[in-house]
């Protein structure tokens, strides 16, 4: 799939994502200038990262760099109904009936929305599901 950004006249499917990604950068790395502004008991750097639970960080970088692969592979339902039950079990600790449920919803509410509603072109994947 080519995720292109498209033209000034006329946005690829790609444009959404990169604009989200570019804010998502701008204010995580305002939330990080601040905590090193606050510092408070721990000076410096590690005020920023006190309490961080790194396993999880390090499994949700696994996570989203195997749905990356799978993404075209799987298609966008399967890659990130799998994606979302993962991280409802792992990350957050859910039941499996919310986690199933919820990562369903919210796969095939985004399904709707960039698919069916602003029409971009996503993966259907090797059985040509969503």
């Amino acid at each position: 799939v080519d995720l292109n950004l498209g033209t000034r006249d006329g946005p690829g499917s790609g444009f959404f994502f990169f604009w989200v990604g570019i804010i998502m950068v701008g204010l995580s790395l305002s939330i990080w200038v601040q905590g090193l502004r606050q510092g408070g008991d721990s000076p410096g750097i590690r005020a920023v990262f006190s309490g961080l639970r790194w396993p999880k960080v390090i499994y949700v970088l696994i996570a989203l760099s195997l749905y990356a692969y799978a993404f075209s592979l799987l298609g966008f339902i399967l890659a990130t109904v799998l994606l979302l039950i993962f991280l409802f079990k792992a990350i957050e600790t859910q039941r499996w009936s919310v986690a199933i449920l919820g990562a369903v919803a919210s796969s095939v509410a985004a399904y709707l929305v960039f698919q069916v509603w602003l029409g971009s072109q996503l993966p259907k994947g090797l059985l040509g599901i969503g």
